[in-house]
């Protein structure tokens, strides 16, 4: 019975250690082991866009799963990120929808941070690990053009509403008006944006630009202003578009077209 006992002891103990010894752990798949990529972001303020995140896992044996973006520096996840997970050597896109801040509180690289589920603690718990990488962001404000069109004369700005189509003579002068109304949440300091008038038909005439040289609160908006452009005695008959483009920088705001004719 005593060696019954003991043989039965040392059985529970071969089996309790055995028990102990599959107990699995696995190391994560290091941040360094992926690659991350990102298209720079171009967004007006207080506007909503959809952002796609391009993700190699570099890592020849483990995948990843539930990967996605926990947070975007100073912008607002406005919709879930969506999770996916990445088999060993593959990629794959992880999208979400954000919303920007003000345009003159974001530096020109925000932080995304990207967390994934990879490996096996002692207590045998998924391991969350993260991955911090820069974006190229750039905010802009939200002004639009108003009042566009090609007026009689500098001197007549004003005099009676804008038209969007224009007839002249070669050699002659055509005069374009506009302002700026800032739709933003944000104060536009003054001398931060242009108007470019662009003639596609260089033929034609050449382009101009005009300064906005006030400053512009939230529902704020700028004079009318006025550009005379001179029409090339040789330029050809017929028609081009002209366009009309708020600048602020590289960067097109908004742009309105405009009809010139020139006679034969």
């Amino acid at each position: 019975m005593k060696k019954l006992l003991a043989l039965m002891l040392l059985i529970s103990v071969i089996f309790i250690s055995g028990c102990a010894s599959t107990i699995k752990t696995s190391s994560p798949v290091s941040p360094e082991e992926l690659a991350v990529s990102i298209e720079p972001l171009v967004i007006k303020e207080f506007t909503e866009q959809d952002i796609s995140v391009n993700v190699l896992n570099n890592n020849s044996t483990q995948a990843i799963d539930s990967v996605s973006v926990s947070s975007f520096d100073l912008f607002t996840i406005v919709e879930p990120s969506s999770q996916v997970n990445i088999p060993a050597g593959n990629k794959a896109t992880v999208s979400f929808r954000v919303m920007a801040p003000s345009f003159d509180g974001v530096e020109d690289t925000s932080m995304l941070t990207l967390s994934y589920a990879s490996g096996i603690d002692k207590e045998e718990k998924t391991i969350i690990k993260t991955k911090v990488m820069p974006v190229q962001t750039i905010v802009l404000p939200d002004a639009k053009l108003q009042f566009v069109g090609f007026a009689e004369s500098m001197d007549k700005l004003r005099a009676s509403p804008p038209v969007s189509t224009w007839e002249t003579e070669k050699g002659g002068n055509v005069t374009v008006k506009f302002s700026v109304k800032n739709s933003g949440q944000t104060t536009i300091s003054n001398g931060s944006m242009y108007v470019l008038v662009d003639i596609e038909n260089k033929l034609i005439g050449n382009n101009a630009s005009v300064n906005i040289t006030e400053a512009m609160a939230k529902g704020g908006t700028s004079y009318t202003r006025g550009v005379t452009i001179p029409i090339l005695k040789d330029a050809p008959n017929g028609e081009t578009d002209v366009y009309i483009n708020l600048m602020k920088g590289d960067y097109l705001l908004d742009s309105q077209t405009l009809v010139l004719k020139v006679k034969l």
